[in-house]
């Protein structure tokens, strides 16, 4: 089980993101790029997602079973549950996702299958609300057995590591997790004996990637387009990463977050996945970190 490979500490464990209709097809396609697991990715974004099809007819979940069983890979990550205000959305957030208690099927059927947990981000300025907001997400994932990863986002509300500790703190829910990106450390001017002052349990997820510049950009707007669609592989920007890469827990799955819409039109989404992931290990071999 996922859980039993990141306690034993084998390995670091690497995660890709293919987004395709059949979750089975997903799976084939990371097993096939390198990566030890995948991103369920089940929650809705935009429309209907993949798990749809799966509620509606479970046998289908034979279909990634055998996957899974083929592959010997693991699924983690469900997708995105933002925290926003329904009445002032933030304008370089993410959309109102629906309610939790609007995704309950959802949520059980994760943990039915012992997939991974969910991702957050805090967008509202209210605090008392983004608590609230948090709280209650955290109890209805607990419900089905699942974590919350809490990511801070350098054009967000919650930026840094600490706010997101603080949150943590004041839900007190021991299912709720941290994600760290390198992007945001960066941005947010994380610092390297920050992260390894916290106990390691408490990151859940590490998105791996190179800035698009190293100057921080003229806005949030300018850094948000930049972060969603044009991220470098790590060593191209000249930043030194090695700080934050040598600090992270081995426990915490290492996902390639590298959005570059301009690779993504010339190689397509499994060749530039592929490429992805060499770059990335390329980058931990040639400055001496494990793998």
């Amino acid at each position: 089980p996922f859980c039993e490979r990141i306690c034993g500490g084998m390995k670091k464990l690497w995660k890709g993101m293919f987004m395709t209709p059949h979750l089975w097809e997903s799976i084939y396609m990371a097993h096939r790029a390198g990566y030890d697991g995948c991103g369920a990715m089940i929650l809705p974004r935009g429309g209907k997602g993949p798990l749809h099809e799966l509620l509606a007819e479970p046998g289908l979940w034979s279909r990634v079973q055998t996957a899974l069983d083929e592959t010997g890979l693991f699924l983690d990550g469900i997708g995105n549950c933002i925290i926003d205000d329904p009445a002032n959305v933030h304008p370089y957030g993410m959309g109102m996702p629906p309610e939790p208690d609007d995704l309950r099927d959802y949520f059980e059927f994760a943990g039915k299958h012992e997939l991974g947990g969910v991702q957050t981000s805090v967008w509202t300025t209210n605090q008392d609300l983004a608590v609230e907001r948090f709280d209650h997400l955290c109890a209805v994932c607990g419900e089905y057995g699942l974590t919350v990863n809490l990511e801070f986002v350098a054009w967000g509300i919650c930026d840094d590591l600490q706010k997101a500790k603080d949150l943590l703190k004041m839900v007190g829910r021991s299912n709720a997790r941290i994600t760290l990106d390198i992007m945001h450390l960066y941005y947010s001017s994380v610092t390297p004996e920050e992260i390894a002052a916290c106990p390691p349990e408490l990151f859940g997820e590490f998105h791996l990637c190179d800035v698009p510049h190293i100057t921080f950009p003229d806005g949030h707007r300018e850094l948000a387009a930049e972060g969603r669609s044009y991220r470098l592989w790590p060593g191209e920007s000249g930043l030194d990463l090695t700080k934050w890469l040598e600090v992270i827990p081995d426990t915490a799955v290492i996902m390639p977050e590298i959005p570059n819409q301009d690779r993504n039109a010339l190689y397509g989404q499994f060749e530039y996945n592929c490429r992805t992931l060499e770059e990335c290990k390329r980058y931990y071999r040639a400055h001496g970190i494990s793998l």
